[in-house]
């Protein structure tokens, strides 16, 4: 962990330096560009669904949707109390909702921090229609429906094989004290809501910053550009996919593969949910690598026995 922050903090030196000299550049197209990605594609979807979640979570709402659901969860993949209702939530809503979704759950002590952190390993899902909308862009709507498709069920092959042999022993005592006054709860939600938003704006900028910087001083081709765009931060190198010379197995492979690691901008937005949290990084971190190994592998499996 010591290697990985001083790696960083050389990363962040050498960028204030380049900032430096090439001030406006970063003002005029980083900043504003990132502050149109989050204004435009991120706030909107994350906003309502950050309030939404809160409600849920709070007001208990799918207690008797999901008493079902929750044991034919834990009983497939070794959990225990309202770990299938924050599988299900995190579908619905994507990430980072899907973390701010475990840390609550876990806060009400609805969940375990053994569930909270196996939860946190295969519950990244990125937002369909916003998937669907710029993979369009590359290739035709059976393309684009595959894609995601593995990419989600991926979350799943991770679960299995990252399940414990036995399940975990339930020693919590759940928390259904809720406050019922929705005038009361809703301010408070619209206050997280935001207070999540802003810092999902700083890591979005710090990370355009970087990529811009990294592209204006060291020419690359249009591959490496792609993937060390998608390294960083998805939207721009997704944004850019059809731009590759390739065969489109090839492009849906490295569409696939960034989707699903998530890029370093979705990591820092998870660290940042997390932070003063027990719920540990980590187990996200290897998640998307058993994630970007599973839907690939299965990606290509599927391809060619269907070809």
């Amino acid at each position: 962990m010591n290697k990985i922050r001083n790696i960083f903090t050389i990363i962040l030196f050498f960028s204030m330096i380049l900032i430096l000299f090439k001030s406006n550049y970063i003002l005029e197209v980083s900043v504003i560009q990132a502050f149109n990605i989050w204004l435009h594609r991120v706030f909107p979807s994350l906003f309502i669904m950050f309030i939404l979640s809160d409600i849920i979570i709070n007001l208990n709402l799918l207690d008797n949707i999901c008493l079902f659901f929750n044991k034919i969860f834990n009983k497939l993949f070794h959990t225990t109390n309202k770990s299938g209702e924050v599988f299900l939530l995190s579908l619905i809503s994507g990430t980072p909702t899907s973390t701010y979704i475990i840390l609550k759950m876990y806060e009400k002590n609805n969940i375990t921090l053994e569930d909270a952190n196996k939860l946190i390993s295969y519950t990244y899902f990125s937002n369909p229609l916003f998937l669907y909308n710029i993979l369009s862009l590359t290739f035709n709507k059976y393309i684009v429906i595959k894609i995601i498709f593995f990419h989600y069920i991926s979350n799943l092959l991770v679960a299995f094989f990252k399940r414990q042999k036995k399940t975990i022993s339930n020693n919590i005592t759940t928390n259904n004290s809720t406050n019922n006054n929705l005038l009361i709860l809703l301010p408070k939600s619209i206050q997280n809501s935001f207070n999540t938003l802003l810092l999902i704006l700083g890591t979005i900028t710090f990370y355009m910053i970087i990529t811009n910087l990294i592209t204006y001083y060291i020419p690359l081709n249009n591959l490496f550009n792609i993937l060390i765009k998608g390294f960083l931060e998805i939207t721009q190198s997704l944004n850019v996919l059809n731009s590759l010379n390739y065969t489109s197995i090839i492009k849906e492979i490295i569409a696939l593969s960034i989707i699903s690691f998530g890029g370093l901008s979705i990591h820092t937005q998870v660290l940042a949910i997390l932070n003063d949290s027990k719920i540990k990084y980590k187990y996200f971190l290897k998640g998307r690598i058993w994630q970007v190994l599973l839907s690939t592998i299965t990606y290509l499996i599927y391809t060619i026995l269907i070809i």
